[in-house]
């Protein structure tokens, strides 16, 4: 008779940890019924109904913060359910109102309950894998927030078929979530050390999450500037521009996937080799004028930033003080939603610099991918000096 194996191995906690990143980043999944919805509130103005898709992100940041606290006291796990259950009905409460006000407060609280499990949902993967099968998890982690922007983007243009109202559907999928992860997830050991520990960051952490803020700040760039790039350009249609856009998050999921094989082969290199990819995958986009190359361009920069965020959020676990993962956690992902938020400014700013957004982008990710192969080049030769 074969032995069971333990809890942390077996497949169904692995996908109930992942399922909880199908819902992480669907904030802005509900954006194609906004139009429909300004037609059915004339009297608000279209910059407060584009807010309904991300003012969600101002209280996830909150509660990013406080996540860990919470955690603390009550548990990871009933602190993810909770956030679950609080996604779930404040997500499709818009189905039911035809109050703008309601249905504005109702996405604020959507961000309450994504903010609580928003940085759990990697807390849990450090704290119950390790070695590649942790890269392995956080990759998969990563392909998960990608697979659930692709499938709820389709799933609201059918529910739109019928009225945007029912666009808000969508987020009753945290309920079944909620259900699986609590029955096949066991409650993450953390042990009494760093139960008492107050949590703190170093300036490593901080490091690290100005890092990711400068990648989210590209990549959300190139998502929001292909369909100008293609249109203005004549290069296609906003069909054809859509297509695109989706191929780059496609080439994310199989990034997400691959990284634990990769972070194997390749190690450290891994961090370097992204941002270098995605200086590359500017470059291609900035020469414009061919449909082919700023395809191109935008499916290599699909790769890439899953391949550096996912080894940052890796390494996490190694430079942040014990017992600190979850604030950790929240500070690279507030450096993430800052670096969205901020994407159209940073892209002005850069398009002021270079003369061309995607030029002053290249040469910026160059140089950072000079300073990491630098500073991992010193932290080695300090280590040598010291064994010596």
């Amino acid at each position: 008779m074969k032995k069971a194996l333990p809890a942390t191995h077996t497949s169904m906690m692995r996908y109930a940890v992942l399922s909880i990143s199908l819902i992480i980043t669907t904030g802005p999944a509900v954006s194609s019924a906004l139009p429909l919805m300004a037609k059915n509130f004339p009297n608000i103005s279209l910059a407060m109904i584009d807010m309904i898709a991300t003012v969600q992100q101002f209280t996830i940041m909150i509660f990013l913060l406080i996540s860990g606290s919470i955690a603390k006291k009550i548990g990871i796990k009933p602190t993810i359910a909770i956030g679950l259950i609080i996604t779930g009905v404040a997500g499709i409460f818009p189905v039911f109102s035809q109050s703008f006000v309601a249905i504005f407060i109702s996405r604020l609280l959507l961000g309450v309950g994504i903010g609580l499990f928003n940085s759990l949902a990697i807390t849990v993967i450090d704290l119950l894998f390790t070695g590649n099968d942790k890269a392995q998890m956080l990759g998969n982690r990563s392909a998960m927030e990608q697979l659930g922007v692709c499938i709820l983007n389709l799933v609201v243009g059918l529910l739109l078929l019928i009225n945007w109202h029912m666009a808000f559907l969508i987020y009753a999928l945290a309920f079944p979530i909620m259900i699986f992860f609590w029955r096949y997830v066991p409650e993450p050991r953390v042990n009494k050390e760093s139960k008492e520990t107050h949590q703190k960051i170093n300036m490593a952490v901080v490091w690290l999450a100005l890092l990711l803020f400068f990648l989210v700040m590209c990549s959300t760039a190139i998502i929001v500037q292909i369909p100008n790039i293609i249109v203005r350009g004549s290069l296609g249609s906003a069909t054809t521009a859509s297509l695109i856009i989706s191929l780059n998050t496609l080439a994310g999921m199989a990034m997400g996937f691959l990284f634990g094989r990769i972070y194997k082969v390749v190690s450290d290199m891994t961090l370097p080799i992204g941002t270098f990819l995605m200086a590359m995958g500017a470059i291609l986009i900035g020469m414009g004028g061919n449909l082919y190359i700023v395809s191109l361009g935008t499916i290599l920069c699909g790769f890439s930033y899953p391949l550096a965020g996912t080894y940052a959020f890796n390494l996490l676990s190694k430079i942040a003080p014990q017992g600190s993962e979850t604030l950790g956690n929240s500070v690279l992902l507030i450096g993430c939603n800052l670096g969205s938020f901020i994407s159209p400014i940073g892209v002005r700013i850069l398009a002021k610099i270079s003369g061309n957004a995607f030029i002053g982008m290249f040469i910026v990710l160059l140089v950072v991918t000079g300073g990491i192969l630098v500073f991992q080049w010193a932290s080695k030769h300090v280590s040598k000096m010291k064994k010596v």
